[in-house]
C-alpha cells in the first residue's frame, strides 16, 4: 500500500510539473494577449495578470493537495490577502514556495531569475505580470524594487538569493534590506517549513520523500522600519535590518501578529 502511494505522488509530481509548464505557455498565448489587447494602461494589465497567476498558483495547489502530492497549511493567509506596498521576506526551502505565496495574494511581485525570462513556458507569465529581472546592475534593481513597492505592490523576496540549504546557515543578502529602507515599505516576514523536505536546492522533481511532504506556511507581523532608520545612515541601517530579518526567518519571536 505504501508503495502504491509513493508511487501515485511520483507520478502526479511529474504531471503536476508538465500541468504548470502547460498552463503557463496557455496564459501567454490567449489570456495575457487579450489583456494587452483591451487595456490600455500599463499597470492595470499587470495587476489583470497578477491576478490571473494568482488563481492559476492556487489552482495548482489545489491539484497537489486533492491529489496527495503535498499537504499545505497556510497560517495567517488573511494578512497576505490585504497587504498592499508590503515588502514579503520568506524563507526558501523549496521550490514551489513562490507558488504557494502567491497563490495567497491576489496582488504581487517578484524578482526573477534571468534564465527564467528565456524559458518559453513561462517568459510570457513574467513579462505579463511586471516581475522584476534580476539584473546585473545592482542600483537599477534596487530601483525597480522601490519603485514598485511605492505604487503599492508587494514585492516577494527570498533574500538568501537562492533556496535554503538545510543544515547551513542563512546568509542574507543586504540588497532587501536596502530596498525596504529605499521605499520605506513595511515588511511582512513569512516562516516556510517542508517536513520531510522535499524539492530543495540540487534535487532533482522525482526525488520524492518515502512520504508525503507537509508545507507549513506561517504568516507573521508586520514590521515598521522608521525605528531602524532613525538618524542612521544608509549602511549602518541596512546592517541593523539585515541582522534583525535573519533572526526572524531563523524562528526568532521579535514580531507580532498584526
Amino acid at each position: 500500500m505504501q508503495r502504491l502511494e509513493y508511487i501515485s505522488r511520483l507520478l502526479f509530481t511529474g504531471l503536476g510539473f508538465a500541468l504548470f509548464g502547460i498552463g503557463g505557455l496557455l496564459l501567454s498565448l490567449t489570456a495575457f494577449p487579450l489583456i494587452n489587447l483591451v487595456v490600455r494602461n500599463r499597470e492595470r494589465r499587470a495587476r489583470y495578470a497578477q491576478w490571473l497567476v494568482h488563481k492559476a498558483f492556487r489552482l495548482h495547489v489545489l491539484y497537489m493537495t486533492l491529489l496527495g502530492v503535498v499537504a499545505v497549511d497556510i497560517v495567517g493567509a488573511e494578512k497576505l490577502e490585504t497587504d498592499r506596498g508590503t515588502l514579503i521576506v520568506s524563507n526558501h526551502p523549496s521550490l514551489i514556495d513562490v507558488v504557494l505565496l502567491i497563490s495567497a495574494m491576489r496582488r504581487a511581485q517578484c524578482i526573477v531569475k534571468a534564465q527564467i525570462w528565456r524559458n518559453p513556458f513561462m517568459r510570457g507569465v513574467v513579462t505579463a505580470t511586471g516581475y522584476i529581472k534580476n539584473s546585473d546592475e545592482t542600483e537599477k534593481l534596487l530601483e525597480d524594487c522601490a519603485t514598485v513597492l511605492q505604487a503599492g505592490n508587494n514585492l516577494i523576496i527570498f533574500p538568501e538569493g537562492s533556496r535554503t540549504v538545510p543544515g547551513q546557515a542563512m546568509k542574507l543578502h543586504r540588497g532587501v534590506a536596502n530596498i525596504a529602507i529605499r521605499a520605506r515599505a513595511p515588511i511582512r516576514i513569512v516562516n516556510i517549513e517542508c517536513v520531510p523536505p522535499s524539492l530543495m536546492k540540487g534535487q532533482k522533481w522525482y526525488e520524492i520523500p518515502k512520504v508525503r511532504s507537509h508545507f507549513i506556511v506561517t504568516v507573521r507581523g508586520l514590521i515598521e522600519i522608521d525605528s531602524f532608520i532613525d538618524d542612521a545612515e544608509r549602511p549602518i541601517a541596512a546592517r541593523r535590518l539585515n541582522a534583525y530579518l535573519g533572526e526572524l526567518l531563523m524562528g526568532g519571536t521579535g514580531i507580532g501578529s498584526t
